[in-house]
């Protein structure tokens, strides 16, 4: 425990100068049971014995992030999906990681289990064991798993410096982001720009088309060789293509 860090009555820890980067260990997830993601039990004590420094000597403003969320919280109704587009600027504000240490499941894990188990359920519904068990064990490759992890990723590849604002734009309208977020060349950051600028204000069905067409597209052409630019030329024709195929069926 560094100087700058205190022990909170649930056994976390409140950082004054910034947390070091912690991860829940594989044994760890055990402790996720049905109990734990219907928010019965909140949390378990033996936790700490399934946590680990992680190796990258990071620290991150957990105590900042926790104020951030409650205030979000006490904004907004439970299960409300506008709660991602007010929540994920200040997750990849105070959770200052690079894409590396993002990468790795046993950091948003720890993050999710043990230091904002409640903002999870207050965000997802318990529904099936599956899901919920998703919104907490979930990471890796997978945007669209833990709850944490989608919203820093999200954010990360859609951010402009410290502008939000299309973060925020697409985060507030679930589907859309669902559409693109859910495809594999939103990995790819100038793809997933151009898509959220050239698609937030077209119909759901125009969208899911676009999407679509772009996964044909990309099977073919190098992703990685196309810029911004080009790429918001490539949507725009595909937007009025299919625009102009509706208004002729």
């Amino acid at each position: 425990m560094s100087s700058g860090d205190v022990d909170t009555d649930d056994g976390r820890l409140a950082d004054n100068t910034g947390t070091p980067l912690r991860t829940l260990t594989s044994e760890g997830r055990r402790l996720v049971d049905p109990a734990f993601l219907r928010g019965e039990r909140t949390y378990a004590d033996e936790v700490g014995q399934y946590v680990d420094e992680h190796t990258s000597d990071v620290h991150v403003e957990l105590q900042g992030l926790r104020a951030d969320l409650q205030a979000v919280v006490d904004s907004y109704d439970q299960y409300d999906s506008t709660i991602d587009a007010a929540a994920a600027p200040a997750v990849h504000r105070r959770l200052d990681i690079s894409r590396r240490i993002a990468a790795d499941p046993g950091v948003w894990h720890y993050l999710a289990v043990v230091e904002f188990p409640e903002f999870v359920r207050y965000r997802w519904e318990f529904n099936t064991e599956t899901a919920m068990r998703e919104k907490f064990l979930g990471a890796g490759t997978d945007i669209y798993s833990n709850a944490l992890h989608r919203l820093w990723w999200i954010a990360e590849l859609t951010h402009d410096g410290d502008d939000y604002s299309l973060t925020e734009e697409v985060l507030q309208k679930q589907t859309l982001a669902n559409k693109i977020f859910d495809r594999w060349f939103a990995r790819y950051r100038p793809a997933a720009v151009a898509c959220c600028a050239k698609l937030v204000d077209e119909s759901t069905e125009v969208a899911e088309e676009v999407t679509l067409r772009l996964n044909r597209v990309f099977s073919t052409r190098q992703l990685e060789g196309m810029d911004e630019a080009e790429l918001g030329r490539l949507i725009q024709d595909l937007v009025t293509d299919i625009q102009n195929q509706g208004t002729t069926d």
